[in-house]
């Protein structure tokens, strides 16, 4: 029976002992609740990086489009002013062409009437 008493009297303080070691020094929550506290911020450290990696490539492919856009639109600009300054180029060059030659040919139209002119007075 002393035996079997000794077993017993050893084999309850070993079942009582993280409990009372809880109890007694108030370090056994402290260190488990920072355990779960610096696991729980790896975790959200983990998904609320990969979601700030996603929405950073969101943002530069965003960033990115823009860019092609206002390129591909200033060319269109440029393209479309160089091509109407081309036409009202040519149109100018156009005009002043044909007034040159419609003048030229007024001025040799009158010459000939002058001259018709001439020859009837001096016929008469």
């Amino acid at each position: 029976q002393l035996t079997e008493m000794k077993a017993a009297v050893l084999f309850f303080p070993l079942i009582l002992a993280p409990a009372t070691l809880a109890q007694s020094s108030g370090n056994m929550p402290n260190v488990m609740n920072q355990l779960n506290i610096e696991t729980i911020g790896k975790k959200l450290k983990d998904v609320i990086g990969a979601d700030i990696k996603k929405n950073r490539e969101l943002l530069q492919e965003l960033l990115d489009l823009h860019q092609n856009e206002t390129a591909q639109i200033y060319k269109y600009i440029d393209e479309s002013i160089e091509k109407l300054s081309k036409e009202k180029f040519l149109t100018m060059s156009e005009f002043k062409n044909n007034t040159e030659d419609n003048l030229h040919n007024m001025d040799n139209t009158m010459k000939e009437n002058l001259q018709n002119i001439n020859t009837k007075v001096e016929s008469n």
